[in-house]
């Protein structure tokens, strides 16, 4: 299903300790004239859903605003979200029940202690209420986890919850690097990720929900996800049409090379053929480069690929020695 992700605000009212620096707690909001820019376009090129995030999607001032004309323009949508908020929020997704999709529950840990570490106290018991509201009013749910040190050894433990609560299914996803996450010592190795995903591998073959992996996995794909293969658009909250929402408000402010035009300015039509001629320059030198010899095992972690060609990872060039930054070289 092609599909919009529109990042509706930059803020949050949690502070992760994996988040990017500088990505949320910020105090943008996306104006509704952008998004109503996208939904009057984004049909002509054939896309029909619409995914929100942030931030946290919940706390954009226009939120019902948001999904009322989403679902007036014929849009499917779902969300991706911390559930903090749910309790509040979850009459008006019921409202516009025919257009929605999936709700996704950002769930960082298989127990309270894990999931609280990273995202804060009490933030594993919210998000639990708000998977079980789901439950009671039949709102379809999924549950994704991003792992790190801390939680790795959570996976299998988190996809027997995910069944238990009555989830679609669990989506796994690598850390993005950040300057944080990296102090903190977080990010796994790539011979631990691919360990990880054994294990994930093996649950998608004997789980009782489905089970999926990010895009960010090892594999000998050159294009393996959704962006490369123009079936996924990004919008951010200031109302730029980027090239992933994995890359959006990553890396320093000097290096925004995704960044390909802002609706305010471009019509999104114009914004998408630019994207496509900056995707068509990528996916040609990918190939060259791949086909010169040049690959490292790093450089089949496709996000780790994309976040180095568009400059995201220089500062880790000054950090402690690690196998990430020995690949850098």
């Amino acid at each position: 299903m092609p599909r919009i992700v529109i990042e509706l605000t930059n803020r949050c009212n949690l502070s992760c300790q994996h988040c990017f620096s500088g990505r949320h707690g910020g105090n943008t909001d996306l104006p509704l004239a952008i998004l109503d820019h996208v939904l009057a376009e984004a049909g002509l090129l054939g896309f029909d859903f619409i995914a929100f995030t942030g931030g946290d999607p919940t706390v954009y001032r226009h939120f019902a605003d948001a999904l009322a004309r989403t679902s007036q323009a014929g849009f499917q949508f779902g969300m991706v979200t911390n559930g903090q908020n749910f309790k509040m929020v979850y009459p008006v997704l019921l409202e516009h029940r025919d257009h929605l999709n999936v709700v996704t529950f950002s769930v960082d840990g298989a127990t309270e202690s894990s999931h609280d570490k990273l995202r804060g106290k009490n933030s594993f018991r919210r998000v639990m209420q708000a998977a079980s509201i789901c439950m009671f009013k039949d709102i379809p749910f999924s549950i994704n986890m991003v792992v790190t040190r801390n939680n790795q050894h959570e996976v299998a433990e988190l996809a027997e919850l995910a069944a238990h609560l009555g989830s679609r299914g669990v989506r796994f996803g690598h850390l993005m690097h950040s300057p944080i996450t990296t102090a903190d010592g977080q990010d796994l190795s790539s011979e631990e990720r691919k360990r990880v995903e054994a294990e994930i591998a093996d649950l998608q073959r004997n789980s009782a929900i489905a089970i999926a992996m990010g895009p960010g996995y090892f594999t000998d794909s050159l294009f393996p996800c959704a962006p490369l293969q123009m079936q996924e658009v990004n919008v951010d909250c200031h109302g730029n049409l980027t090239k992933c929402c994995h890359l959006s408000g990553h890396g320093s402010p000097k290096t925004q090379r995704d960044v390909i035009g802002n609706l305010a300015e471009i019509t999104f039509g114009e914004a998408y053929r630019r994207l496509v001629a900056e995707n068509d320059v990528f996916r040609e030198t990918k190939m060259r480069h791949h086909a010169s010899g040049q690959f490292d095992e790093t450089d089949y972690f496709p996000c780790w690929y994309c976040s180095r060609y568009y400059s995201k990872l220089d500062w880790l060039r000054s950090t402690e020695p690690n196998v990430w930054q020995l690949a850098l070289r």
